[in-house]
């Protein structure tokens, strides 16, 4: 007997619903079910004996169930396919009371029986996990993460990108992403937007222009942006990842610095390498005019040739004072200090500034009566009022006023306390003055600092009024600074004066002290420096043996090593230096007077001079009154030992 058609198919409908993948229910215009599937009691977890027959708000948790009839009764009204995930969110009811998210179609089914509605449900419990995951992961993104859709406008923020520019998300949902860049590429970025769309691509993070964002205050924030673009059903998205890179510039500008600083000092030690490389002909060139010009001094007749020898020596002497000066610049070594009268440093600066600022800057100088010495280092106090006057020189392109002035001050104990470093009682006051523009408030702080330069790239290395600050510093004193936008600067240096230290009087100037017939081995590879020396000896009353270097020298002395009275050697010569001669000389015979000369101003350690013994050092070029000075004092310390 060959199967009924129709049970047939009525079989295959019921496997069909059986097995479907999402839950199938049926009720009819009164809400009651009148068909379930597997899926329906796996979902809910009723078998279908306990559905079938009851109303569908069974299945709806209570807190909506208020107003479902009506929403049912609504649909019966106008029915029609309504697809899956079209609506609100849903949730359904299960046995245990929870509940569980689900997606639900509507389709209307007419029948002899009556109009009847076949759902469609699906749960979305794994797809809300997932979603829920995805939007912990935007929202712990350590980057801002920003949204976009083909208009521009933002989608979906995560919490850094509240952070990062100051917006709640609320006021930022819907809004254009122009919203978060900056006015000056306001214009730009639509086409650059508009560009990307119609090509999209995967852009990793740094890749391109530096780029910054706009926060709400009106601030920049320098950032870096990866683009993704995302294909989705509702049409292309860019999920841009942000990452504010203001902790990584500041690093890159403190490295940019550091080098720029290493930069300064290597440069700053090829100067002292050349200054210490060019001092020692360059001395020997002013030792022999300075000598030969003493030597004129008793033989040229009439007041103007004297007076003529007089400025000789004395150009002679600024010399030896510039390549000191030089020297402690590169090598930031500062001479011996000593009992100074400032007039004379500040009539050097006033002159060099005349012939160094343009004529439109009119320069006055004045020191006060009351003006008291101070205890300092004179290439020192020279470079503070050089640096100083260029400095206001240079806030003047226009021209101005350049005024300095020396005087005195009394620190009172409360002033002191203003100023730790200073102590009460009577200080130096070097004031410096230019009618300039001023100084802005807020660089007002930061103009004594290394490298801090308000000058264009290229025309300033910030380093002036730093090398000052420290100079200042190491002699005890400070810097006070006013300033007002339109009507100049005022730098004002504070020292002690000389009696802090208990310096004393200049003495009367005399005459160099003479020699008794004392023999000298002069030493000097420079044939006509050692002619110059043995005539000032010879003036003064020694007895004289020249030697060209050092290992002549040595062979002279060995041949007669209780000749000498005394040995006057340079330091730097070839073969054997003077220091080496020096050792050599003392180990044959201990306590021998021996004074040396050198180009170089950094002091040789103590302990080796003397373990060499040599007793005094002199500073080339040395006037005769500097020799013989030393000469004296090494023999009657040889005297009295």
């Amino acid at each position: 007997m060959s199967p009924d058609p129709s049970r047939t198919s009525e079989l295959r409908l019921r496997a069909a619903v059986e097995s479907a993948p999402s839950g199938l229910l049926m009720v009819d215009a009164e809400g009651r079910i009148v068909l379930v599937n597997q899926e329906i009691e796996r979902l809910f977890g009723y078998p279908r004996e306990e559905l079938l027959g009851q109303s569908v708000d069974f299945l709806v948790p209570e807190a909506f169930r208020h107003g479902h009839g009506d929403v049912r009764a609504e649909f019966f009204a106008s029915p029609k396919v309504r697809a899956m995930g079209a609506g609100r969110d849903l949730h359904g009811r299960r046995k245990d009371g929870s509940q569980v998210p689900v997606e639900i179609g509507l389709t209307p089914v007419a029948t002899e029986e009556g109009m009847f509605v076949l759902s469609s449900i699906v749960d979305i419990s794994a797809r809300r996990g997932a979603e829920a995951r995805f939007r912990a992961a935007v929202e712990s993104s350590p980057a801002g993460m920003v949204m976009v859709d083909e208009k521009g406008r933002i989608v979906l923020v995560n919490r850094e990108v509240e952070r990062m520019f100051g917006w709640q998300r609320e006021e930022l949902m819907g809004r254009s992403i122009e919203l978060l860049v900056p006015a000056r590429f306001g214009k730009a970025h639509p086409g650059y937007r508009d560009g990307f769309f119609h090509a999209p691509d995967t852009r990793p993070m740094g890749v391109g222009r530096d780029l910054y964002g706009l926060r709400k205050d009106g601030s920049e924030v320098p950032v870096e942006i990866g683009l993704n673009p995302i294909e989705t059903e509702d049409g292309m998205f860019v999920l841009s990842s942000i990452v504010d890179i203001s902790e990584r510039k500041r690093e890159e500008a403190e490295r940019a610095q550091l080098e720029q600083e290493l930069r300064q000092a290597q440069k700053m030690d090829a100067v002292g390498t050349l200054a210490g490389g060019i001092a020692h002909d360059f001395n020997n060139i002013l030792g022999a005019i300075l000598g030969f010009g003493e030597l004129l001094q008793d033989s040229v007749e009439g007041d103007q040739g004297r007076r003529d020898l007089e400025e000789l020596i004395a150009f002679t002497l600024r010399g030896k004072s510039l390549v000191e000066k030089i020297q402690a610049f590169g090598r930031r070594h500062e001479g011996a200090r000593r009992a100074l009268d400032l007039d004379g440093p500040v009539r050097e600066v006033e002159s060099f500034l005349r012939s160094s600022l343009p004529p439109s800057i009119e320069i006055r100088t004045m020191i006060q009566p009351d003006a008291p010495r101070v205890i300092a280092d004179p290439s020192a106090m020279h470079q503070v009022l050089m640096n100083l006057g260029m400095n206001a020189g240079q806030a003047m392109p226009g021209g101005g006023h350049l005024a300095i002035e020396v005087g005195g001050v009394y620190i009172t104990d409360s002033r002191a306390r203003a100023h730790p470093e200073l102590r009460e009682g009577h200080h130096a006051l070097i004031s410096v003055q230019d009618t300039g523009n001023g100084i802005p408030p807020e660089l007002l702080g930061r103009v004594l600092e290394p490298f801090f330069t308000t000058k264009p790239v290229g025309q300033g290395s910030g380093l002036g009024l730093a090398i000052v600050h420290r100079i200042v510093k190491d002699h005890g004193g400070v810097i006070e600074i006013d300033s007002a936008m339109g009507a100049g600067t005022t730098f004002r240096v504070i020292v002690p004066a000389a009696d802090f230290f208990g310096a004393e009087e200049p003495g009367e100037v005399v005459a160099p002290p003479g020699g008794n017939g004392e023999l000298v081995l002069y030493v000097d590879d420079e044939p006509g420096l050692a002619m110059v020396g043995k005539r000032r000896l010879e003036r003064l009353g020694y007895r004289v043996v020249l030697a060209g270097d050092g290992e002549a020298a040595l062979e002279l002395f060995l041949a007669a090593p209780d000749a000498f009275d005394v040995v006057v050697s340079d330091y730097l010569m070839p073969r054997r230096n003077g220091l080496d001669l020096a050792g050599e000389l003392s180990r044959v015979r201990p306590g021998l007077p021996i004074v040396m000369l050198t180009g170089y101003i950094d002091d040789l350690p103590e302990d080796v001079i003397r373990a060499a013994g040599v007793g005094e050092i002199l500073r080339k070029p040395a006037t005769t009154g500097e020799l013989a000075a030393a000469l004296r004092k090494v023999l009657e310390v040889r005297a009295g030992g």
